[in-house]
């Protein structure tokens, strides 16, 4: 005499849901957690400043580079709304010489971003001396409130003394055009879309435990 098998008892209603709504919130926190850490994209340009008279100066004038120089700007693609992005500038010597550093005097290094409706940090034109084999590495904060495209440049000088003049003339040697935009989701910003997505996974494990608690129940 053989024993019948007890049919086994399916998933109520409530457990179902319970799972189901538990995978959107799962798939919405992950989604959500994506678009608020994944890195944005950089954009750059590369130019070469060669050493010699530079085009462009003043009449009777021979303000020149010291040396090659290799300039490459660099910036965010896009920029989540609420977040900072930043603006690079590097200016290396190509094949310093070693052995003659500090018989050369400094190279004067004017560098000035400018963006329409943009903060920058720092603010206004920055000024540095370049002294033989050093390498110029700058960074600008780019505070990203408003949505919406942008565009700027990014202006690169050379500065020489004019002792007659007692000022200082700024021979111009680059000028890089920039273009980002600042994004949102659905209007949220950056850290506004990591706090949804924290709670997206924690209402997905409350919601998991629940719907096995009720599994349980179910099945008795």
């Amino acid at each position: 005499m053989t024993a019948k098998r007890r049919p086994q008892k399916q998933r109520g209603w409530l457990s179902q849901l319970l799972f189901a709504l538990s995978l959107v919130f799962l798939f919405g926190g992950l989604f959500f957690l994506a678009w608020g850490v994944w890195p944005p994209p950089t954009d750059a340009a590369q130019l070469e400043i060669p050493a010699g008279v530079l085009p462009g100066v003043p009449s009777g004038r021979t303000y020149a580079s010291m040396a090659d120089y290799s300039l490459s700007v660099s910036w965010p693609v896009w920029v989540r709304a609420g977040e900072e992005g930043t603006l690079e500038v590097l200016l290396v010597e190509d094949d310093p010489d070693s052995s003659g550093v500090g018989d050369r005097p400094v190279q004067i290094i004017l560098v000035e971003p400018v963006i329409a409706g943009l903060a920058l940090d720092p603010s206004g034109r920055t000024q540095v001396n370049l002294a033989e084999g050093q390498n110029l590495d700058l960074s600008w904060t780019l505070e990203s409130v408003q949505t919406g495209e942008y565009e700027g440049k990014v202006y690169v000088a050379f500065g020489f003394y004019d002792e007659a003049q007692g000022e200082l003339v700024s021979v111009p040697v680059a000028v890089v055009d920039i273009a980002f935009e600042v994004t949102s989701l659905w209007g949220l910003e950056g850290r506004l879309a990591l706090w949804f997505g924290l709670v997206g996974v924690a209402l997905w494990g409350a919601l998991f435990v629940l719907g096995r608690v009720a599994e349980g129940r179910e099945m008795n």
